[in-house]
């Protein structure tokens, strides 16, 4: 048994080595719902990353600084979401990719996600807009069936408004598509919550979508009735209000107009003239006796009014 496991030494090292590979990949859910970012390096993805979750990505001026997949998770109308960074990948063909970009490649193939493709529109990560869509077009067959939105990120350097004509026109074209466009800065964060929340709204729409156009659908409503009761006659009938209720309700709304103003109440209406007063409410009989110096209470009066100064002198 030994000199079999010998043998095969060189497998099991190669085995061992994928292992340690595949451990430190995240781990990533292809059934939930998934926000997916990409675009060309250094355009901002992994400060998005940032912002929306609380992953703590590294983020570096030069390209190629996300080397794999990074996964962190926000929270939307009660759901949770995992929002995928992807590397950065280049315009050329799918044979000359190398493993780092491949990752971004297959994650937009196989994952069911909402696509955040993000340009730098003041163009600062070294890549000018034209081959940033020359890019998006390339890989738009990836994005088929997915809910797909253009981020403008970086509008605190540009806007798409301060581009030049043959710039626009790019974003036009997109407009033209029903692709969504929406600004963003991840320095200022200006549009980043609405960039995360257009997304999610546009796979919860998707989702429901595709599972209306399934045949479960229609075993579902096969086994639904909706009954609808026909007029007997032309009468009118009135809902029947008891008389009790209609008194409490009668009585409820005298005590409304003579509610006791609260301290609240006087603090709002009279504003910086306001000072609270704690003693007003203090069960004294005489209104005098509830700011005496000496609080101590005994049947109803304060002790202070008995107390004769003078007796130490009468007794020395």
């Amino acid at each position: 048994m030994c000199t079999i496991i010998k043998r095969q030494a060189q497998s099991l090292q190669y085995l061992e080595e994928v292992r340690q590979h595949l451990s430190r990949l995240p781990s990533i859910d292809p059934n939930t719902r998934t926000l997916l970012i990409c675009g060309f390096p250094n355009v901002g993805k992994s400060s998005f990353l940032n912002k929306v979750t609380q992953a703590d990505v590294e983020v570096q001026p030069y390209a190629f600084t996300t080397k794999s997949l990074y996964v962190g998770h926000t929270d939307y109308k009660y759901l949770r979401w995992q929002v995928v960074d992807t590397p950065g990948i280049l315009d050329h063909s799918l044979e000359e990719r190398n493993t780092i970009e491949m990752q971004a490649i297959t994650a937009m193939a196989h994952l069911r996600a909402s696509i955040l493709y993000i340009m730098d529109v003041s163009e600062q990560c070294g890549y000018s807009i034209e081959e940033q869509v020359n890019l998006f077009n390339n890989i738009k067959a990836l994005f088929t069936n997915k809910p797909l939105i253009i981020v403008a990120n970086k509008v605190d350097v540009k806007r798409i408004e301060d581009l030049s004509k043959e710039k626009k026109k790019y974003f036009d074209e997109f407009q033209t598509q029903n692709i969504p466009i929406i600004e963003m800065s991840t320095l200022n964060e200006e549009g980043i919550m609405s960039v995360r929340n257009e997304a999610c709204e546009r796979l919860l729409a998707h989702r429901v979508e595709l599972k209306i156009k399934t045949s479960k659908i229609n075993d579902v409503l096969n086994r639904l009735h909706l009954a609808e009761p026909i007029k007997r006659d032309n009468k009118e009938r009135t809902p029947f209000i008891p008389d009790s209720i209609l008194k409490k309700r009668e009585a409820s709304m005298e005590i409304e107009k003579i509610k006791k103003k609260t301290e609240r109440d006087l603090e709002l209406e009279l504003g910086d003239e306001y000072t609270i007063d704690l003693r007003k409410t203090w069960d004294i009989k005489n209104d005098e006796e509830k700011y005496d110096n000496i609080t101590e209470i005994w049947n109803d009066h304060n002790v202070a009014d008995f107390i004769y100064t003078e007796i130490m002198e009468v007794i020395y």
